[in-house]
This record gives C-alpha cells, sequence and structure tokens, in this order.
C-alpha cells in the first residue's frame, strides 16, 4: 500500500454510516456521511460516494462529493442537492468555496418566492454562479406554472436575482399557447412589492381619448437603480413623455424615486410635472426623508414648486428632528416656508423637551409675515402620576402691526399639567384617569391674559348585564376655573348595549350625548355644540349569510340618519354576492342600491359585476361588469364599464395579481 495515500475508512456494505469531522479554520467544521469515504493524505482531499455534506446551514446531498481542504473548496456530481435554510436546489454539478462564499453549479432548478409573488415561481438555468448575495443565471427558464410541461414560461438569456428584492431578465422571451408571443431586452419584477413595472405596449380604444397607444421601455443601468420611459398618444388628447426613475440601494439605506413628465394637449400649451421622494439613513444615528413636486406650463409664469423634508438624529439619550417646508406659488404670487426643531434629551428621570418654529408667509408686494415659536417642557413620571411643565412664547420677527397673520398663537406662561395614569376601579371592569391643568395663558387672537384651572374625568368599562347581554359606557368630564370669575363644565358620554337574541340575531342600541354649561374668556377653549343620538343596529350571521341594518336619530334637531341595510353571501373571495341599499327616512325615499358580486359560472369561468342604480334617476350608476376564463397558472378577462361606455380586455398570470397586459378599454 502506497504510505502517500491511504484508505481512511472503507465501508462496502450498503446502508452503513460514517462519519467524518475536519477542522479547517477556526472554530468551523464540516460533517461528512456516505456509503463509503476515502481521504487523500497529500492532497488533504476527501472522496465521498453517495454521501452527505452538512456545513453550518448547508445540507449538501450527491452521488460523489470532492472536498478539497487545502483550497476550502468543495465539488460534487450527479444528483446533486442543496439546501440552506429553508431555501434548496438542485444540479447537476455544484463547486462550492466557503473561503470566499462562492457557488457555481450546472443544469439547476429552484424555486423563488416573496412578498410580490403569488405562491412560486420555478426557474431552470444551464450555469448558475452566486456571489455577494446575487444570483446569477445563464441560459434560463422562469414560470409559475406547476406543470412537468408548463403552459406558459419565459426564456432569458441571463437573469440575475437580488435575493428578497428583485429579479432581472436580459434578452427574454415570452411563451404561451404553444408559440412565442414577444421578446424584450429587458425586465425586472419585484419579491418585496406588490407593486411592479409595466410589461407591455397598451393599445385600445375608449370615448373619451379616442384610439391610443402607450409604449414603455424599462432600463436597468445598475443592481442600485432602475426605470421606466412611457411614451403615450391619444387620438382625442394629445400625446405624453414620462420618465420614471428609481434608486434601491440597500448597502446605503438609500431609496428614491423621481417622476418627470411631458404632456402636450391639443389645444393647449405643454405642461412640464415632476415630483420625487428620497430617503436614506447614515450610520446609525441620522436619517433623512424628502419629497417635492412641481409644476408649469410651457411659456407661462404658473409654476407651483412644493417641497418637504426630514432629518432625525438619534442617540440612546437624544433624539432632534429638523422638520422644513416650503411653498412657492406664481399664480398666487406667494411662498410659504417652515421649519420645526424638536428636541427631546433625558436628563435621568426627567424628559427635557424643546420645540423651535419659524414660519414665513409672503404675498409678493404685499407683505411678509415671519413669526418664531418656542417651548421647553420638563416631564418627569413618578409611580401613578406623570408631571410636566410647559413653558411657550412667540416673537413676531418682523415686527409689524399689519402683517396678515395667520398664526393665531396661545402663550402658556407657565402651565402645569399632571395626570394620573389609567387604571381598574376597584374590582369592576372599569377604569379611570384624572389630571389637571394649572397655567397662565396669553391669547393673542383675543388679546385675553388670564389664569386658568381645568379638571378632567375619564371613566370606560364594559359590563356584562346578563349571558349574551353587554353594555359597554363612556364618560368624560371637564371643568374649567378662570381668574376672571368665569365658570364652565364639558361632558361628553355614550352608552352602547349590545344584545345576542339567537346564535344569528344580534341586536345594538347606542347613546351619546355632549354639552356645556358655564362661559370662558378664551378662544381656544372654545367646544363643539351639544349633541345628543341615538343609533340602532340589527344583525343576522348565519353561515355564509350576513345581514345587517343601521340607523340613527338625531333627538336635538329631530332628523333621522340614512338608514341603510347591507345583505351578503360569502362562500369564498371568488363567490360571494353584497347588495347594499340606503332609505332617507325623513324624506320617504329609497337613496341608492349598490351591488357587489364575484361568482363562478363553471370551473373555468368567472363572472364579476359591482354598480349601483339611482332610484331618483332611475340610472345605473358605475356598472362595471367582468367574464374571466381560468388558464390554471394564468387568466383573462373581458371588461365592460357603462360609465366610460368601453369595453377591454386584460391578460394576466396568476403568480404576479394586478399585474396585467391590457388591451382596449380607458
Amino acid at each position: 500500500m502506497n504510505l502517500a495515500r491511504w484508505l481512511g475508512v472503507v465501508v462496502t456494505a450498503l446502508g452503513i454510516l460514517v462519519l467524518c469531522r475536519f477542522a479547517f479554520s477556526s472554530e468551523k467544521a464540516i460533517e461528512l456521511e456516505g456509503e463509503r469515504l476515502i481521504y487523500l493524505l497529500k492532497d488533504e482531499e476527501v472522496l465521498v460516494v453517495s454521501g452527505k455534506l452538512t456545513y453550518e446551514d448547508i445540507i449538501l446531498t450527491a452521488s460523489e462529493i470532492r472536498v478539497f481542504l487545502r483550497d476550502e473548496r468543495l465539488e460534487a456530481r450527479g444528483n446533486v442537492r442543496v439546501t440552506r435554510k429553508d431555501e434548496g436546489f438542485t444540479a447537476e454539478e455544484v463547486v462550492y468555496s466557503w473561503k470566499e462564499d462562492w457557488w457555481r453549479s450546472k443544469k439547476v432548478s429552484s424555486e423563488i418566492t416573496g412578498k410580490g409573488i403569488e405562491g412560486k415561481l420555478f426557474f431552470r438555468g444551464e450555469v448558475v454562479e452566486e456571489k455577494d448575495d446575487t444570483m446569477t443565471i445563464e441560459g434560463a427558464r422562469l414560470t409559475s406554472c406547476d406543470l412537468s410541461e408548463p403552459h406558459y414560461y419565459i426564456e432569458a438569456r441571463r437573469i440575475v436575482i437580488y435575493p428578497n428584492k428583485k429579479v432581472v431578465l436580459y434578452h427574454l422571451s415570452y411563451f404561451d399557447f404553444g408559440r412565442r408571443l414577444f421578446s424584450l431586452p429587458s425586465y425586472a419584477f419585484f419579491l418585496n412589492q406588490k407593486e411592479q413595472l409595466p410589461l407591455l405596449p397598451m393599445v385600445g380604444y375608449s370615448r373619451a381619448t379616442g384610439y391610443y397607444l402607450t409604449y414603455y421601455h424599462n432600463y436597468f443601468p445598475n443592481d442600485t437603480s432602475f426605470g421606466t420611459v412611457e411614451l403615450s398618444f391619444w387620438e382625442k388628447i394629445g400625446w405624453k413623455l414620462s420618465i420614471t426613475h428609481y434608486i434601491d440601494n440597500e448597502k446605503k439605506n438609500e431609496k428614491g424615486k423621481i417622476n418627470v413628465e411631458y404632456l402636450d394637449r391639443k389645444g393647449a400649451p405643454p405642461k412640464v410635472t415632476a415630483k420625487g421622494e428620497y430617503s436614506r439613513r447614515f450610520g446609525k444615528t441620522l436619517d433623512l426623508s424628502s419629497n417635492f413636486s412641481y409644476a408649469q406650463t410651457v411659456g407661462e409664469n404658473d409654476a407651483v414648486l412644493s417641497a418637504q423634508a426630514l432629518l432625525t438624529y438619534t442617540e440612546k439619550k437624544l433624539q432632534s428632528k429638523l422638520t422644513a417646508s416650503y411653498t412657492g406659488n406664481s399664480p398666487q404670487e406667494s411662498s410659504a416656508l417652515s421649519a420645526t426643531w424638536v428636541t427631546s434629551y433625558d436628563l435621568g428621570g426627567i424628559a427635557a423637551k424643546t420645540q423651535v418654529v419659524f414660519r414665513e408667509d409672503a404675498r409678493f408686494g404685499a407683505y411678509t409675515d415671519r413669526d418664531l415659536q418656542y417651548e421647553v417642557a420638563l416631564q418627569k413620571t413618578a409611580e401613578k402620576y406623570t408631571y410636566t411643565l410647559r413653558y411657550t412664547g412667540h416673537e413676531d420677527l418682523e415686527g409689524d402691526v399689519y402683517t396678515g397673520d395667520f398664526v393665531r398663537f396661545v402663550r402658556k406662561i407657565p402651565e402645569l399639567e399632571v395626570v394620573r395614569k389609567k387604571e381598574r376601579l376597584g374590582k369592576s371592569d372599569f377604569t379611570w384617569q384624572a389630571g389637571v391643568l394649572l397655567g397662565h395663558y396669553a391669547e393673542e387672537d383675543t388679546g385675553v391674559v388670564d389664569e386658568r384651572l381645568h379638571l378632567f374625568l375619564d371613566l370606560e368599562g364594559k359590563s356584562t348585564l346578563a349571558k349574551d347581554t353587554t353594555l359597554a359606557s363612556k364618560l368624560r368630564f371637564e371643568q374649567n376655573f378662570y381668574g376672571n370669575g368665569f365658570a364652565r363644565y364639558v361632558f361628553s358620554g355614550s352608552f352602547a348595549f349590545e344584545k345576542r337574541l339567537s346564535e344569528a340575531f344580534r341586536l345594538s342600541l347606542s347613546y351619546n350625548r355632549a354639552g356645556y354649561a358655564g362661559a370662558t374668556p378664551f378662544r381656544f377653549d372654545y367646544t363643539t355644540p351639544k349633541t345628543e343620538f341615538l343609533g340602532l343596529g340589527v344583525a343576522y350571521e348565519e353561515g355564509p349569510w350576513n345581514i345587517r341594518f343601521e340607523s340613527g336619530y338625531d333627538t336635538l334637531s329631530g332628523v333621522f340618519s340614512e338608514g341603510v341595510l347591507e345583505v351578503s353571501y360569502e362562500e369564498s373571495a371568488t363567490k360571494n354576492v353584497e347588495v347594499r341599499g340606503s332609505y332617507d327616512f325623513n324624506e320617504g325615499t329609497f337613496t341608492g342600491v349598490v351591488v357587489e358580486l364575484s361568482w363562478p359560472l363553471s370551473r373555468e369561468w368567472h363572472i364579476g359585476l359591482s354598480g349601483g342604480w339611482d332610484p331618483v334617476s332611475g340610472e345605473l350608476e358605475a356598472l362595471r361588469v367582468r367574464l374571466t376564463r381560468d388558464l390554471h397558472c394564468r387568466e383573462i378577462s373581458l371588461f365592460y364599464d357603462r360609465s366610460q361606455d368601453t369595453f377591454w380586455i386584460e391578460y394576466g398570470i396568476k403568480a404576479f395579481p394586478g399585474q396585467t397586459v391590457k388591451i382596449g378599454g380607458e
């Protein structure tokens, strides 16, 4: 026997398991099992026949496995199956380098799942390479059909998969109904969202637009950005060019979207619009989010621009937020700028908060109003109570008596608030909470300067009066005292009685009332008028049937609320019908009927309908009818919209709900 090569373990009987462990890095280990295992000492190579390899969360089985310990690499051939966590694939050959975390496989079959996919996608590839969290497939075929001979499939020269994000296909062809239907230079679909990029051109006719054509071109300059160019022509309207560009860089925590549109309507000057949004996280402490919109008619002085931005800084004890917004309106010759800076800091048991607000409102050639508001607050929670001390102020920066001031401010100089936390009332099912506010206030709008003591009490709970009978109650009482001798109380309350008359029938009655008495010197203390309302509800639920009726009566105005009767039958999402009718008790007339229907006509055919009927005019409203043919993994639908007086056809793959090819329609 050659001493340079020696046979470590030979197991000739089938079914006998041999386990071998090799340490090839600090603490990582590889486990091998097989019918026969050979260790070549000189080459530091392990050969496993009909074996299994386990490394971290990877399990690999194959007819033959070769492990090269010196190169930290393995090769597997024949009926290779790889499982990683909940994912896996099969292949004829696999090469894996655990040193570089790099895979290369041949003749691969696997699956793709994601939030943007209903079910699974199945793919096959001639050569698959996986590195740096990216999978590249050469010579690929993709489908969601689970049959051995799929109804449809997509062939692509190359597919790049970004796990849990998106799939990009290059030089693809779509096959269905036994033939190739179309080819595209590139396309992408998302795994982490329902919204997908447009796929094919749209052609059709509608009463409002005449004949129309919309062409889409998707582009993918790199793995972190992509976009769509849209060109549309309408016979009666004109044409439009639109570009939408996206940024999605997970490594930099960066996302963005910008859309620029040029619309040339017949008989009107062209119009340019743009809108965008952008967000990014810098390190672990700083976050930025922003958006803007812009619109202008070419050759006109009617530009409108608005923009907002939020910058947030967060540390263990400190949080600071800066919010800014701007609006410029050329037609109204005005602009508005505001900035708010809020800072919270933990002083060790006491929370300190500061807020500074700057506003500038300008009417070109008339006035410019600048205001600065500020607030300082200290808050401490001790056992059952929370104490808050606030001081607020306001400065009219430009100092003019007339500025067209839009901001009416109430100075709190200062205000003390004490609130007791909500807790159970004895051993009952009710909870209570109380609090007090005491402060000195200066109201700029009225010029009133006075003290105010505000007391409040909240009660809330639900009682079981008898079997299948409950009463839910809610009460809020407020009492105000003012330095000038005024006093006022405000109350609001509600009772909700519910009785189950049988397994199917349920009755509910409700009563709501609110009111006040007394006077207040402050405008900010005004409250809503007195209210008193009775409500009635009846419900019947038995199997797929559901019947509900609701109405009410305003005792102060003597007016009934609209009575609404709803009858529905639902066996599933694709087999249900709902009818809603409304009745005006004050006028003694029906005000409308709405119907929604989704019903199978057979195993393959399905109908859907939605619309309403106006009893006053006798007209059908918003009537839309859909007839759908189920094609296993796809479906095709014919639509009719009465309000637009138009028909259209939609063809879609079930794996991508909402993403359809549309011909005709609006």
